[in-house]
C-alpha cells in the first residue's frame, strides 16, 4: 500500500513541477504608478523622474495654420523638461484641433483610444515621455485627459491626468498640475 501512495505522490510531484515554472512567469503585479500629490509607485526612480519633469521648467508654443488641403488647424506643443537641463528627461504633448483658427482654448483634451497616425489631419492629443530610467525606448501615452484651465499670451495652467506605457506593457499614471510659459515669449 505505502507503495502505491509513494508512486501516486511521485507522479503529482512530477505532473505539477512544470506548472510552477510557467504559471506568472513573467508577470509584474503592479505597474508602476505616480500621483503628483501622493505615490503608490513600484519604483521610486520611476517617480523621482516624472515628479521632476512635473514639477521643472513648462513650455507651450501654440500655432495657428493651414493644412495643404487648406483647412485650419492650431496646435500646440506642450513641452516638459527637468529643471537640470541635461535633455536626457522629457515629456510632451501634441494638441492639435481641426477647423479651428483661433489659437488654444480652455477646457478639456481627452486621448484617443486609437491613433491611426499623425499624416494629414490629426486630431486629438498626443503625448511621450523619454525617461532614462526605463531605458532607451520612450513610453507613450495610453488614455486619460489633459485639461486647460487659464491660458493667456503669456502663461497656460492646468492639469493632467494620464497614462504613459512603455513597449513592454509597464504603466505609470502621471497626474499633477502645471504651469506654463509661452515658448516664443520666453
Amino acid at each position: 500500500m505505502t507503495h502505491y501512495m509513494f508512486k501516486f505522490f511521485n507522479i503529482g510531484f512530477w505532473f505539477f513541477i512544470p506548472f510552477i515554472f510557467i504559471s506568472k512567469a513573467d508577470i509584474d503585479p503592479m505597474p508602476w504608478t505616480l500621483n503628483h500629490d501622493y505615490v503608490r509607485v513600484d519604483s521610486s526612480k520611476a517617480n523621482e523622474a516624472f515628479g521632476r519633469l512635473m514639477d521643472g521648467k513648462v513650455t507651450y508654443e501654440n500655432v495657428v495654420g493651414y493644412t495643404q488641403k487648406g483647412m485650419p488647424y492650431t496646435s500646440v506643443s506642450l513641452k516638459f523638461a527637468d529643471e537640470n537641463g541635461d535633455g536626457d528627461q522629457r515629456m510632451e504633448f501634441l494638441i492639435k484641433e481641426m477647423n479651428s483658427q483661433q489659437g488654444l482654448r480652455t477646457g478639456e483634451y481627452r486621448l484617443p483610444d486609437h491613433i491611426n497616425g499623425f499624416l494629414n489631419n490629426y486630431e486629438g492629443v498626443f503625448g511621450y515621455a523619454d525617461i532614462t530610467f526605463f531605458g532607451e525606448e520612450p513610453l507613450f501615452t495610453e488614455k486619460g485627459k489633459l485639461v486647460i484651465t487659464e491660458i493667456d499670451q503669456c502663461e497656460l495652467k492646468g492639469y493632467l491626468n494620464v497614462v504613459f506605457r512603455d513597449l513592454k506593457g509597464k504603466e505609470v499614471l502621471v497626474k499633477g498640475d502645471f504651469h506654463a510659459v509661452n515658448a516664443t515669449i520666453e
